[in-house]
């Protein structure tokens, strides 16, 4: 538990009278510089994950710091600015409609446009343009499970994302065929391969180079470029992992990343006030104006304050306010006193999803989102 907030930050949330989403801007700028440095001196692109910030300021901020960004919807496509590399993996599809269109077509004229297929009509219908870039499954490895996803036959969870390799060789070829008959609809363009991680968080860069072999073996031949997706936040020497990325990929392949969570890494916070306290018993219950469910998804919050003195502390449960049960911030050890009604608090650790996410719920307003 960590009381200190640099001086923009307790500034700006001093001013918050209602629940709010209080990012700093130095260090969001400071975080897209350093993963842009480290990631130029080994030869990589970094994208921007547009859905892992969705704020105009920022999102123009990446477009001054980065190569460009990593784009999931035509409404995404819409709201980044069409510059440098553009890449699309939109699930239904849409997207690659809206840029076939003449309109598509003229907004993204100048901008490196890549599209992510998983089939060859997608890949027929992209724009002439764009470059191809085939999507690989992040279950290829057989280690990962993907929480959510399609259970196969195995009673194995796998992601729902990609042209996927199975243990079995029947289905590695035909997953093979499948990748080749995407590269022949491309029509010559240059073709790629995109492994995004999903929900795993690598904490070395062997995760990313293991992925990355068995998309190239899955693929059968060398692509022009591979994009390597996000995941990236939990490693602590990012130079480092993409130097030995770099290393153990044939130099002949670009190499693109789009970290989503690092951009924000030490940039936000969530302020709110305590409406009611009562005990339960073995802990105390505060209910916060500031809701998990609604405002701070995806989020893994710290409480700032101070320890409390020995013998004083107590388990304390923040709760938001909406009639939900698992609305619940977090619980701390702490000294109850120092958390009285109309107190505020103050979390740390808010990532930028937890700007798209953002909204009202069971009559509770959408949290006020502010860059300081």
């Amino acid at each position: 538990m960590r009381p200190h907030l640099a001086p923009a930050i307790a500034e700006a949330i001093e001013r918050c009278t209602r629940p709010s989403l209080v990012f700093e801007r130095a260090v969001l700028a400071a975080n897209m510089q350093r993963v842009a440095d480290a990631a130029h001196a080994h030869g990589i692109r970094a994208l921007f994950a547009a859905k892992s910030f969705a704020h105009p300021e920022v999102l123009a901020l990446a477009g001054e710091l980065l190569d460009g960004f990593d784009v999931a919807s035509p409404g995404e496509l819409a709201a980044v600015p069409h510059r440098g590399i553009v890449s699309v993996a939109d699930p239904t599809g849409a997207a690659i409609a809206t840029a076939a269109s003449a309109r598509g077509a003229r907004e993204t004229h100048g901008a490196r446009f890549i599209l992510s297929c998983e089939t060859p009509e997608q890949a027929a219908t992209a724009p002439a343009h764009a470059e191809i870039a085939i999507r690989i499954s992040a279950s290829l490895l057989d280690r990962d499970p993907a929480i959510g996803a399609v259970l196969d036959g195995t009673g194995r969870r796998r992601s729902r994302f990609g042209l996927d390799d199975a243990a079995a060789v029947a289905r590695v070829r035909a997953a093979t065929q499948q990748v080749a008959s995407v590269r022949d609809a491309a029509r010559g363009r240059p073709i790629g391969l995109h492994l995004h991680h999903g929900p795993v968080t690598a904490t070395t860069a062997e995760r990313f180079i293991a992925s990355a072999h068995a998309a190239l073996a899955l693929a059968g031949f060398e692509p022009a470029f591979l994009d390597l997706g996000g995941a990236w936040h939990g490693i602590e020497d990012l130079a480092g992992a993409f130097a030995a990325v770099r290393a153990a990929i044939p130099a002949s392949i670009a190499l693109i990343v789009d970290p989503g969570p690092l951009y924000a890494l030490g940039a936000g916070y969530a302020c709110g006030r305590i409406h009611a306290a009562r005990g339960l018993g073995d802990r105390e219950l505060r209910v916060v104006d500031l809701s998990r469910a609604a405002h701070l998804r995806w989020s893994q919050p710290e409480l700032v304050g101070y320890p409390p003195h020995p013998g004083e502390g107590r388990g304390v449960l923040f709760a938001g306010p909406t009639c939900y049960e698992e609305d619940v911030l977090g619980e701390w050890t702490v000294d109850p006193s120092h958390f009285p009604p109309d107190q505020r608090i103050v979390l740390r650790d808010i990532t930028g999803y937890a700007v798209g996410w953002n909204t009202g719920f069971g009559g509770i307003a959408p949290a006020d989102v502010v860059l300081a």
